[in-house]
């Protein structure tokens, strides 16, 4: 079992390694080239934003020029001269892998393919596309799960631990329910523009912008919550027994009972366009119910245990208590949790991008790849590979929360 689980670990990591160092292992651009005495490191610099240009005696090189035939005075290429934004005007119109490239003098030479899995329509290289979609496509989904098990766990937390007897006073719900505006306008409204411009830089920089209008979103809210019971103290408003366990229910209930794609499709139907970041909340928000109800089971389960009584009888705040005591215990199921739902919203954004609803257009996904060989049966590698690799990646997270789920709770 536990070697088992090392295996599962060790693929997953080498995709992620592969598809982040991508540029160097397959760019028409140079890994290291010198030229006028200067020295440039322009697929180093794919690693950070691939769409970056250089500028050379008044030329802009970008992921599109032509890059062979110039004149270096020393150059390093990557093993394989493909990258995933170059077009090949000499192999385009669907390059099968199994037949032999023709090559920039317009000659078939005696070897195979110089693209291992094949072209496109437009020539771009179908292995260079995959790495790229296996780092968005996992970038994506390990943004949204962030957004959905933070927002889940900390609703069912509150829920099972307070239940229906959670005292608030008026004066701090008031400020509470008064902060969700500017929260969501400080934090991701304004802000919406910083985490597309990350997004199109590279997957990490987004993810690093969501998180940081996380950080904006709760910190908002805090700061009412402590202005709210200031004014609580000052004036004594006094307290009410608010029904959150109910409250929270039946919000889970609401958000389970609406299937993700029609949110999905509503909402691009609105918006009149595909954005990365809406993708992102949409299934974020659409997750957060299994995580939500999940850790309300643990923490009404963890809450009877003898430890927990000591804490609070010997006057432990009870958020140190839900976070010190109950959420480490119950990590072990919630990491089973969040293994399945990577599976589940890296399917769900598939499938969206298949459907052409989702990521937009410039933006390289494995549901991406799928969409561009729907119309085109005869090009099976447009589906054979990008398809094996979404049942790949989906297989080693439900494997790794299968193992988790064992080893947490032996028999």
């Amino acid at each position: 079992m536990k070697k088992g689980i090392k295996w599962h670990l060790r693929i997953l990591l080498i995709l992620l390694l592969v598809s982040f160092f991508a540029p160097i292992i397959t760019n028409n651009k140079p890994i290291y080239f010198k030229l006028n005495d200067i020295h440039h490191f322009p697929a180093f610099k794919d690693l950070i934003n691939p769409n970056h240009t250089i500028i050379i005696d008044g030329r802009v090189l970008n992921s599109s020029s032509d890059w062979r035939n110039m004149k270096y005075q020393s150059v390093l290429w990557a093993p394989l001269r493909n990258g995933a934004m170059a077009r090949d005007p000499h192999n385009q119109d669907f390059q099968s892998p199994l037949k032999r490239s023709v090559y920039n003098d317009g000659k078939i030479k005696e070897i195979t393919s110089q693209h291992i899995l094949g072209t496109d329509r437009q020539g771009h290289d179908v292995f260079a596309q995959l790495l790229s979609g296996i780092k968005y496509s996992l970038m994506i989904g390990f943004s949204s799960i962030i957004l959905a098990a933070a927002l889940g766990i900390l609703l069912g937390a509150v829920s099972g631990f307070y239940q229906n007897v959670y005292k608030i006073g008026k004066g701090a719900l008031i400020a509470i329910c008064i902060s969700l505006l500017p929260a969501w306008f400080y934090g991701f409204s304004i802000r919406s523009y910083a985490i597309i411009d990350g997004f199109q830089e590279n997957a990490i920089n987004g993810t690093l912008q969501i998180l940081f209008s996380l950080l904006i979103f709760v910190g908002i809210i805090k700061i009412f919550t402590w202005l709210g019971k200031r004014i609580d103290k000052a004036f004594e408003l006094g307290f009410i027994n608010f029904p959150i366990d109910n409250f929270i229910t039946g919000i889970t209930e609401i958000f389970s009972s609406v299937p993700s794609i029609i949110i999905v499709v509503t909402v691009a139907a609105i918006t009149g366009g595909k954005s990365t970041l809406i993708l992102i909340i949409l299934l974020g928000l659409s997750s957060w119910p299994v995580f939500a109800r999940i850790t309300r089971g643990e923490v009404l389960r963890l809450k009877g245990m003898p430890y927990i009584e000591s804490a609070t009888a010997l006057g432990i705040k009870k958020s140190k208590i839900i976070t010190h005591h109950i959420l480490i215990n119950a990590m072990p199921t919630l990491t089973v949790a969040i293994a399945f739902g990577f599976g589940s919203v890296l399917l769900a954004e598939s499938a969206l991008s298949f459907l052409n609803i989702g990521v937009p257009d410039h933006t390289i996904t494995l549901g991406a790849l799928l969409r561009s060989g729907r119309e085109h049966i005869q090009a099976w590698w447009l589906i054979v590979f990008p398809g094996a690799m979404i049942f790949l990646l989906i297989y080693l997270f439900n494997q790794i929360g299968d193992r988790i789920s064992e080893r947490s709770n032996p028999v």
